[in-house]
């Protein structure tokens, strides 16, 4: 399965230190403000869509296309597996420099705010607002707040330059089982809790209690699970006492031999609690079927709940997942790439998503579908993490955050190895992010 198979989230670890240099390189040749002319598609008689989705998720979306194309009058979506995200940006770059393009692809924030510093991709504001083909106010606001979020620009005047499409939040899964070898009745609501937990894991088990996936999506989570803020105007926040805790919380689990790093791009922690070796893991709701297809298909003896909070009664998690954006294609392939966007993203398909992928669904009225309910009664964790979408965060849009995320996973390395305390990871991660984010 996790040979075959990548939940959304986890494709974040891959996004590593060839990103900047593209969106570095894509600034330098275009500038902050509009892009070349002369932008031509690769595909003229297709829409074409380029994607990452595999497997299940894969098999799905192509036959959610193939029912669109059967009912839409325009030039059909074609889709096409353009690699992991952080191929797709590559692929993407290299095709502004040449200047033809797909109609549209899956995109993360930190990307797009480069592609359109290239004039590559189209604000999404005016086909959102047609009257006939757009959505009506009430539809849009039937949209979370935070998926909303995920696709308005503020540094590039506030305008809609993505589409929300494949959404996860970050979750605290758990092994039933190991905790009750610890004499552990439920799991920690407190990060508090989570220590001692771990503690008594280690001591009761002789087990590491947590496996840790180097991630800067999962460093940004567990800053808002504090109570904290990342980034202020163009200045970031990681040496603020919130941030500071979580490198530290980070540095005493390393200290007392209660965690340790797995492999770069692999699900060896997940692997390590459905097979009772490890107590929990911080991974998004997306893992629900791969967890359970690591156990065989069993559903009992694990489950999820919210990541842990500093304060229970004011919760925060990280909104995971790609968007998709439009690229500077004829007008007939824009308005038929944002005409699936909107049938793939009505209350019925969105749940339909959510059901069979482990995804979650965008739309509040989703909630309403009589088979996500079913769903929720036999994944009661997968319930949890919808209603974790009320208060959900988006991370950083901002031009530069691309190499900033390579920062911060360079500064969780660096406790995780013992090479730096927790404090001075994060003020070292503080300065260095902040010289990224001055840049012109």
């Amino acid at each position: 399965m996790r040979d075959s198979w990548i939940p959304p989230r986890h494709e974040k670890t891959m996004r590593r230190s060839l990103l900047p240099t593209i969106g570095i390189a894509l600034a330098l040749l275009y500038g902050c403000g509009g892009g070349p002319a002369g932008f031509g598609p690769l595909d003229t008689a297709n829409t074409l869509f380029w994607d990452r989705q595999t497997v299940e998720s894969g098999q799905l979306l192509r036959a959610m296309i193939d029912e669109f194309n059967a009912g839409h009058t325009g030039p059909p979506i074609k889709i096409e597996y353009a690699g992991s995200h952080a191929e797709i940006y590559r692929k993407t770059s290299a095709s502004i420099q040449a200047r033809r393009l797909p109609a549209m692809a899956v995109c993360y924030g930190s990307m797009a705010v480069e592609y359109a510093r290239a004039g590559a991709i189209v604000p999404l504001d005016p086909l959102l607002n047609e009257p006939s083909s757009g959505l009506t106010p009430d539809e849009w606001d039937d949209f979370f707040p935070v998926v909303r979020s995920t696709g308005t620009f503020p540094e590039l005047g506030g305008k809609i330059y993505t589409f929300p499409f494949a959404k996860s939040a970050l979750m605290l899964f758990y092994n039933t089982k190991v905790l009750a070898e610890a004499g552990i009745a439920d799991p920690p609501a407190t990060w508090d809790e989570f220590l001692g937990q771990c503690r008594q894991i280690k001591e009761k088990t002789g087990k590491v209690p947590y496996p840790a996936a180097v991630d800067c999506s999962t460093i940004d989570a567990l800053i808002f699970s504090m109570g904290g803020e990342i980034l202020q105007g163009r200045e970031t926040l990681f040496d603020a006492p919130e941030a500071v805790r979580v490198f530290e919380l980070l540095e005493t689990l390393v200290r007392e031999g209660l965690t340790y790093q797995i492999a770069p791009g692999t699900f060896d922690d997940n692997v390590a609690l459905a097979n009772d070796r490890a107590a929990f893991t911080l991974r998004t709701s997306a893992s629900f079927a791969a967890i359970a297809q690591y156990r065989g298909g069993d559903k009992t003896g694990w489950g999820a709940t919210r990541v842990p909070q500093a304060d229970p009664n004011r919760p925060a998690t990280l909104l995971f997942g790609p968007n998709v954006c439009v690229f500077q294609v004829p007008v007939e392939q824009q308005r038929a790439a944002w005409a699936f966007l909107k049938y793939f993203a009505s209350p019925e398909n969105t749940a339909r998503w959510a059901v069979s992928t482990g995804y979650l669904p965008v739309r509040k009225s989703a909630a309403n579908a009589p088979a996500l309910q079913a769903h929720w009664k036999e994944w009661p964790g997968s319930r949890a993490a919808f209603d974790g979408l009320a208060f959900a965060r988006s991370e950083p849009d901002v031009a530069g955050w691309q190499e900033v995320r390579s920062l911060v996973e360079k500064a969780e390395t660096e406790v995780i190895t013992g090479m730096k305390s927790g404090r001075q990871a994060a003020t070292g991660l503080k300065k260095a992010a902040d010289a990224v984010l001055a840049r012109p």
